[in-house]
C-alpha cells in the first residue's frame, strides 16, 4: 500500500483559517485524528485516526478496528488536541449552505462562533 503524500515526522494538525479538512493539509501524518462525514451512514459522525493514502483515497481506522477509504474532504480536522494527545472536535452547521465543518480554536474560544463556512464567509 501507498504512502504518498504522508509524513512520519512532526505534529497532528488541528483546524485552523486554512485548515478544515484532511484535504487542506500538505503533508497527512498517519494518526492524524479526522471526525468522518463520509458516504457510510453507520460511520458518519465518528471519530477515527488517518492510516494512508490509497489511490487517492485516504484510509482511516476506528476505534473498535474498521478500516474504510474517504475523500480527504470528507474528514474534518479537530478543533484542539490536548497535551495528552486527546483530539477536541467543534463540528458546526454552516446556516447559508448546511455544510459541516469544524471550529478553530481561536473560533471556539470566541464570545461568538462563526454561524458560516469559511467558503460562505468569503
Amino acid at each position: 500500500m501507498p504512502l504518498v503524500g504522508t509524513s512520519s515526522s512532526g505534529q497532528y494538525s488541528c483546524a485552523t483559517s486554512s485548515h478544515y479538512t484532511l484535504r487542506d493539509l500538505r503533508a497527512k501524518r498517519k494518526g492524524q485524528p479526522v471526525f468522518v462525514l463520509g458516504h457510510l451512514l453507520h460511520r458518519k459522525g465518528q471519530e477515527a485516526a488517518f492510516e494512508a493514502f490509497n489511490d487517492r483515497i485516504a484510509l482511516v481506522k476506528f476505534s473498535d478496528g474498521g478500516v474504510a477509504g474517504y475523500d480527504p474532504i470528507e474528514l474534518l480536522l479537530p478543533t484542539e488536541i490536548d497535551d495528552k494527545g486527546v483530539a477536541y472536535f467543534e463540528i458546526r452547521s454552516c446556516r447559508a449552505c448546511e455544510i459541516l465543518f469544524p471550529l478553530t480554536l481561536d473560533e471556539a474560544d470566541s464570545d461568538q462562533e462563526p454561524e458560516q463556512c469559511q467558503e460562505c464567509r468569503t
